[in-house]
């Protein structure tokens, strides 16, 4: 067992990403490498946070920025890839914090929402039962930073970053496109993904909930892929830009959120029946509220659709 993370040196308190400042001047090698480090340090700011407490807005924090690298590592993988075994490591990272970070929206946000349209419904022994569950997957979770395996996942991406020792698996030809100038790169990089969610958007209108999702991911790939490279581009032009993507995604997010509640409340009616009754009336309500969002959901695309790249 190795030696734990200096988690006492760090604020229990949860950590939001701090602006990425890049140069039009820098490469695409130290581009990524800057913004690989920004990620990484908004996961390490808010994993003392996970490890000793139920904080859930560090939980929160933390599985953005894992989401934040995952999203990097997709913009860059035509010239470089982790190993699997590392990958594999992130993608079961990313599960964990997301199960409890699910469990905390159905609890905190969902069923709020819920409980403000059907004020007729008894929701007090449903919330009791997702907040004891989000509290289980919480411990686990803490369990899980505190753990030898994520030490070494954390000590391999921080030593892959720093030492750039990526450069030992990739082709002389992506050598050469790593030493280019950022400003092409990002440029060709968010055409790519305002052309990747223009497409999966072009029947958001009558989608399902898993195309729906799909727009989902894509709007937050295009708007931290924006975010990431904000900083090469007039305040005037990216600001817009990426306010109308973070209205979108918010409002695909509110609908994902409704969906994964439905799955976790389906859970508890088949794991406990005494809930089973409020937890059926609660996902119709649910239900009947992702349909009344249609039309706001359909506004804030077509404002985005016309929205030009600030690039």
């Amino acid at each position: 067992m190795h030696s734990s993370l200096p988690f006492a040196s760090q604020p229990l308190a949860a950590v939001k990403a701090t602006h990425v400042k890049l140069s039009k001047h820098l490469t695409v090698a130290q581009a990524f490498q800057e913004i690989a480090t920004n990620c990484l340090a908004q996961i390490r700011a808010n994993e003392a946070a996970v490890a000793q407490t139920h904080h859930e807005e560090s939980l929160h924090q933390m599985r953005v920025g894992l989401r934040r690298l995952r999203s990097l590592l997709g913009l860059f993988n035509s010239m470089l890839q982790l190993p699997d075994e590392v990958q594999h490591e992130i993608n079961w990272l990313a599960e964990e914090l997301g199960i409890a970070r699910d469990w905390d929206v159905l609890a905190g946000s969902t069923l709020p929402v819920a409980a403000s349209i059907a004020a007729e419904i008894e929701f007090e022994p449903v919330r009791l039962a997702t907040k004891a569950n989000a509290q289980e997957r919480h411990e686990a979770v803490a369990a899980v930073v505190r753990s030898d395996r994520y030490f070494q996942l954390v000590l391999f991406l921080t030593n892959w970053v720093q030492t750039r020792s990526w450069r030992e698996a990739i082709s002389p030809s992506n050598r050469k496109r790593m030493k280019t100038p950022i400003i092409r790169f990002a440029k060709i990089s968010l055409k790519h993904a305002q052309r990747r969610l223009h497409k999966r958007g072009r029947r958001l209108k009558e989608a399902t909930p898993e195309a729906r999702h799909r727009v989902r991911i894509a709007a937050k790939k295009a708007r931290y892929a924006t975010e990431f490279f904000q900083s090469l581009y007039p305040t005037r032009k990216t600001k817009p830009y990426v306010r109308a993507l973070s209205q979108l995604q918010n409002e695909l997010g509110w609908m994902n959120d409704v969906a994964v509640g439905d799955r976790l409340l389906k859970e508890l009616q088949e794991e406990q029946d005494t809930l089973a009754g409020t937890a059926a009336y609660i996902r119709g309500y649910l239900a009947g509220s992702v349909e009344a969002d249609k039309k706001q959901l359909e506004k804030l695309w077509k404002k985005f659709k016309v929205m030009k790249l600030p690039v």
